[in-house]
């Protein structure tokens, strides 16, 4: 969010937010919070002319709406229902003004809340005036969920809804001779092909944890400015620590030397 700072101080920009969560998190085995992405977007320097958060739950948007209400954004929209809905999809895209860009983070936990259809009708219904497609930034579940039921019958209609086609069968099979290894990085970059076929220009994936760990899920962007993603890049190049990590307190003490 930091990278998008200086864009959104020069034009207008929007921020939609699928399957938003709740305020904060606990942390496990730790006495601490974890800030939700809606607050921590909100805090950020980043000024979207708008932001709008969607929840399948009214109890989470009750509690979202008690956590952002001291952030002084300019317009805050928290709406209930799901994104895979037509009517719902379009309320959401209506919060974005016809000559804005806008930014969508699509953080589905897990597969099967997620269908490609919704992201069909994204690229196509978020387009602004000078046809700039909404920005997406996914989190792609590939070790948490994806992987695990591949092969699992009575999950295959919805990784097909999930995928928007059947090609991931022949990667299914792979898994079922026993090539789960060979099959990770193929899994993402067939959804990768599937949007760079709704026109994306910029498609690219990155991997969350250090490579000397299996990834639970990567990050994937799509976008048609290349700048974008050069900054996307650069600020995943960097050494981050989270409050419950056993480093940061050291990280911290370094940063104030």
């Amino acid at each position: 969010m930091e990278s998008y700072a200086s864009s959104t101080r020069k034009t207008s920009y929007c921020y939609l937010e699928f399957f938003a969560g709740l305020g904060s998190f606990p942390c496990s085995d730790m006495n601490c919070r974890l800030e939700g992405s809606a607050v921590r977007v909100l805090k950020n320097r980043a000024n979207f002319a708008r932001y709008a958060f969607l929840t399948s739950i009214k109890s989470t948007a009750d509690n979202l709406k008690t956590s952002v209400a001291n952030l002084s954004k300019s317009d805050v929209q928290i709406l209930v229902g799901n994104p895979n809905n037509v009517k719902t999809l379009e309320l959401l895209i209506d919060q974005i003004p016809r000559s804005a860009s806008s930014l969508a983070f699509i953080d589905p936990g897990g597969y099967r809340r997620l269908s490609w259809k919704t992201l069909e009708r994204l690229a196509e219904l978020g387009k602004n005036r000078q046809g700039e497609k909404t920005e997406l930034l996914i989190i792609f579940p590939l070790e948490m969920a994806l992987l695990r039921n591949l092969v699992r019958p009575e999950c295959a209609e919805s990784v097909t809804r999930f995928y928007g086609n059947r090609r991931w069968e022949e990667l299914k099979n792979l898994k079922q001779a026993g090539k789960s290894e060979d099959i990770k990085p193929r899994l993402v970059e067939l959804f990768k092909d599937g949007l760079s076929g709704l026109g994306y220009k910029f498609v690219e994936d990155f991997k969350p944890t250090a490579s000397t760990y299996d990834p639970y899920y990567h990050l994937v962007y799509a976008g048609d400015t290349v700048s974008r993603l050069k900054q996307l890049k650069n600020a995943w190049g960097r050494s981050r620590f989270l409050r419950c990590e056993l480093l940061y307190g050291i990280q911290e003490a370094k940063k104030k030397r």
